[in-house]
């Protein structure tokens, strides 16, 4: 019995962590610098450009950046090599950026600040530079209005408490697996 409770837990947890991967990998994809693309900015919008197109967006965990470009590149950078455009080799092994003409994807792993520039140190000087805060999180959607049909309520009333019996179940089941009870 205690070998097909061991069982059952484990393939509840495989269900829980699929289901989860699955959600990540479903973000949204965002287009860098829309419509004109990952470009330069204009001298006078230096400081701007991209933090104002980027503070119009909640980005999160699972969601990916596209940065679009012509004759330049894209690397992700350290904090410093944000601030200080000193960086010509991105932060995450064997990112060597090859100049040119193309689309490049960034996925969003990890919540925390992401840091991305042109591999170009005048460009990146010239402001083309990104700065963007990861939320850990999708924010749950909002709960559904009781029901106020009576003649369906006591269905609704009863998958509620199943639903409201089985989550710590699953809960437990998830934690003994991890070690954690």
């Amino acid at each position: 019995m205690e070998a097909v409770v061991a069982a059952s837990s484990r393939l509840l947890l495989l269900v829980a962590v699929l289901a989860a991967g699955a959600a990540a990998a479903a973000g949204e994809q965002y287009r860098v610098g829309c419509p004109d693309g990952w470009i330069a900015p204009p001298p006078e919008e230096k400081e701007l450009y991209y933090s104002r197109w980027a503070s119009s967006i909640a980005f999160y965990v699972g969601d990916s950046i596209e940065f679009e470009y012509r004759n330049d590149s894209v690397i992700k950078v350290s904090k410093a090599g944000y601030y200080h455009c000193n960086e010509t080799s991105g932060v995450d092994a064997g990112d060597a950026p090859v100049p040119g003409d193309g689309v490049r994807v960034f996925y969003l792993y990890v919540p925390g600040f992401a840091y991305f520039a042109s591999a170009d140190l005048a460009r990146c000087n010239e402001g083309q530079r990104l700065m963007i805060n990861v939320l850990a999180a999708v924010p749950p959607a909002a709960a559904p209005a009781p029901s106020t049909d009576y003649d369906t309520g006591a269905a609704a009333g009863s998958a509620f408490a199943a639903a409201s019996f089985f989550a710590p179940v699953v809960s437990a089941a998830a934690m003994a697996m991890a070690g954690l009870v």
